[in-house]
């Protein structure tokens, strides 16, 4: 069995979380250099680096500040919460003995401490940010002028 391309994955991933909906989310495909960004984030993903996850996720910050495209960041950081990195599944809370509370999730992978904090830190950015400037991406699309045919 082969494995698919780096290039490929991400853009599929990147399809999956909807960036072929809005004229905001295409520019991650569009956009060769952006894209090359996302490909630089699965891989320091894969590594697994928390560190470079972040270096990557301030250059691809910077670069879109630079084109005016800020809310595009609500993909990064979608890129990162819905990835096996974090949790698919909570089990109920259970109340110990002595008054702690134990609380469980469950992972589709073995993950490791690093990869745990990189999914941790995406879930949390894209429940902080991210889905305000994905509402600022969908208002986005929503108010560019339509062209109708006149009959």
């Amino acid at each position: 069995m082969t494995e698919q391309p780096i290039y490929q994955f991400v853009k599929d991933k990147l399809v999956t979380h909807g960036v072929m909906n809005t004229n905001d989310g295409m520019t991650t495909v569009d956009d060769k250099v952006l894209f090359k960004m996302f490909v630089e984030l699965e891989r320091s993903k894969n590594i697994p680096s928390f560190d470079k996850v972040l270096a990557v996720a301030c250059q691809i910050e910077n670069y879109l500040i630079s084109i005016g495209k800020r809310q595009v960041m609500a993909f990064v950081y979608m890129y990162l919460h819905f990835s096996d990195l974090t949790i698919k599944r909570r089990d109920l809370d259970e109340v110990l003995s002595d008054g702690r509370v134990r609380k469980s999730g469950v992972f589709v992978r073995d993950v490791s401490d690093e990869e745990r904090l990189i999914g941790l830190w995406g879930t949390v950015k894209y429940h902080q940010i991210g889905e305000k400037y994905l509402k600022v991406v969908y208002a986005a699309q929503n108010s560019e002028p339509q062209i109708t045919s006149s009959s």
